[in-house]
């Protein structure tokens, strides 16, 4: 099985919207098949979509509907596959370099690629050194949070190349199912709402929908709502995973994610959030990770929570004293990483082949650019962290 691309004579190895519409909320068919290196980050995957002129002229009229189509993906033939286009800002048509969604049960039920019912192609227009995202993820399922795996493809068009994608898990049933015990409970995406009363309408249910009850939800906007700062941990550790939460946010201050849920700077973006039916809890979930490890400010102010829920637990002595510790671990997590020669290796596995993208909106100056960026943010972070829990 040839799971490593060759294009162009050049071998790349490593150096260094979720669907919604599920009827049921546990995963069904076989479990995902871990051995097969269908993220292993240091295989970059050849993924070869076949659309015939049907399916093309209809992706034109509807792009974000599901064609029928045919894909070759690690050498592997698989039929009747879902295809559509995806993306909001990264959105393109295929007359440029289209971000794709592969559904493998589409058309017909049950259908499975080694345990996967969907797979994600990020085209990375907004992570033009197509580290930042991967690297992300890496962190937060180091730290045994629960984030997609993610390695990098190369994607073909009836033969055309469309050029070097992010091959991104995708956020599903089957997806919660290799995190929690029970993955019978509702899985959301976010669409801009804070977590309070009256939000339901903002969190779209993409598991459960066949019978939608979303009185958990409800739960939970009731206890943000009613925890001030002395009974916050308690109030809101009875409907979510506190420390799991604060881990999260730890997180995402050190991957200066700007445009998550808690340091957001235009609203809540970026995460789903999972019930948990066996631990009756909520956890988040990170999604859409392309614009961390790119300052927006001059600094990312770790106690300038912008999260609702981080904002409470910051005016509640408890919690705080709580984020800090978790802070600091997260900072000696980072510090036992080599982060830069992590940024290097996979920098240099995506170099060649960002110069051979005929698609890509960036110059080859730009994806270095880039890459420097997040190399200089990552390198810079434990001191930037512990520096400021100094304060």
């Amino acid at each position: 099985m040839r799971w490593v691309v060759a294009v162009a004579a050049i071998v790349v190895g490593c150096g260094g919207a979720a669907e919604g519409g599920d009827d049921g909320g546990a995963p069904d068919g076989p479990p995902i098949d871990l051995s097969a290196p269908i993220y292993d980050p240091a295989t970059v995957l050849q993924v070869e979509l076949s659309l015939d002129a049907t399916a093309l002229a209809a992706l034109a009229a509807e792009p974000r509907v599901y064609v029928r189509g045919a894909a070759r993906i690690g050498g592997e033939p698989v039929a009747d596959v879902g295809v559509r286009l995806k993306g909001e800002w990264n959105f393109r048509d295929l007359t440029a370099k289209a971000p794709f969604k592969l559904k493998f049960d589409e058309f017909v039920p049950g259908q499975r690629f080694h345990g996967l019912a969907r797979m994600t192609l990020n085209n990375a227009l907004e992570d033009p050194s197509w580290v930042a995202e991967r690297l992300t993820y890496q962190l937060y399922r180091d730290a045994a949070l629960p984030a997609p795996r993610a390695n990098l493809a190369w994607v073909t068009v009836n033969g055309e190349p469309f050029g070097l994608y992010v091959n991104l898990e995708t956020e599903d049933k089957h997806f919660v199912g290799r995190w929690f015990a029970d993955a019978g409970g509702n899985l959301y995406e976010e669409h801009g709402a804070e977590f309070t009363a009256g939000s339901e309408g903002g969190f779209e249910l993409e598991t459960n929908t066949a019978a939608p009850d979303t009185s958990d939800l409800t739960r939970l906007f009731a206890a943000v709502d009613a925890a001030s700062p002395a009974s916050f941990t308690a109030d809101v550790g009875a409907v979510i995973d506190l420390p799991r939460f604060l881990r999260y946010c730890a997180y995402e201050a050190a991957v200066w994610q700007w445009d998550g849920y808690c340091y957001t700077r235009f609203g809540p973006n970026n995460f789903r959030t999972y019930h948990d039916p066996a631990a009756d809890r909520f956890h988040l979930i990170p999604w859409g990770m392309d614009m961390s490890w790119k300052p927006h400010e001059p600094t990312l102010d770790v106690f300038d929570a912008r999260g609702l829920i981080l904002q409470k637990c910051l005016a509640s002595p408890a919690c705080a004293t709580a984020y800090r510790a978790e802070l600091a671990a997260v900072a000696d997590a980072l510090a036992a990483r080599d982060l830069g020669a992590l940024v290097d290796g996979w920098a240099a596995q995506a170099r060649p082949l960002v110069a051979m993208d005929p698609r890509k909106e960036i110059s080859d100056a730009d994806f270095e650019d880039a890459v420097t960026v997040v190399r200089d943010v990552a390198v810079g972070r434990v001191a930037d962290l512990r520096a400021q829990l100094a304060r």
